[in-house]
């Protein structure tokens, strides 16, 4: 009777490998990270994007409001710039859109873009408080880096599929 049961566990344990096996053979199973590299330090931070979105914001120096832009990864790992929401026009805030392009809802102005870029360069400092958000999870990006004045690029990098399955598994991201 012992024996009956060791058998049957390993036919068990090898229909739950296949099965797994499979559904890794057949769906579209990879994960993308957001990667952040300080270019004056060369410090890089990762974070994935289970929804393949993710948002950069700052305060504006002048009219001390809120602009925040939507990014997402489309198939290529390309970095898709959406929309701009803004709460004021000002120095360096959008002005001039199309009327299809433009609107205001609560209070907010929301151009729609749809701007591909490869990488994202760009300078942070503390004044504008620049921050990353994803899903609702939101990092300033002055603590992230620990650096006050800095030099980044942002890009867009795929993960292996046992990369991807020990974060899900690990709840590391």
């Amino acid at each position: 009777m012992k024996r009956s049961k060791n058998e049957f566990t390993i036919f068990i344990s090898l229909i739950i490998v296949a099965a797994f096996v499979l559904v890794i053979v057949f769906t579209d199973c990879k994960g993308r990270l957001l990667v952040i590299q300080n270019n004056t330090t060369g410090y890089k931070t990762e974070f994935y994007l289970p929804d393949n979105q993710f948002s950069l914001g700052y305060m504006h120096s002048v009219m001390k409001t809120p602009a925040e832009e939507f990014f997402r990864v489309n198939d290529n790992d390309e970095i898709v710039l959406e929309k701009t929401v803004y709460e004021s026009f000002g120095v360096g805030l959008p002005f001039l859109a199309n009327e299809d392009d433009f609107e205001i809802k609560d209070g907010k102005f929301i151009l729609s873009t749809n701007y591909i870029f490869k990488e994202i360069n760009m300078i942070i400092s503390p004044i504008p408080k620049h921050w990353l958000q994803i899903g609702d999870m939101k990092y300033e990006l002055t603590d992230i880096l620990k650096e006050k004045n800095s030099s980044i690029t942002i890009y867009i990098i795929d993960i292996s599929i046992i990369k991807y399955l020990s974060l899900l598994f690990t709840n590391q991201y």
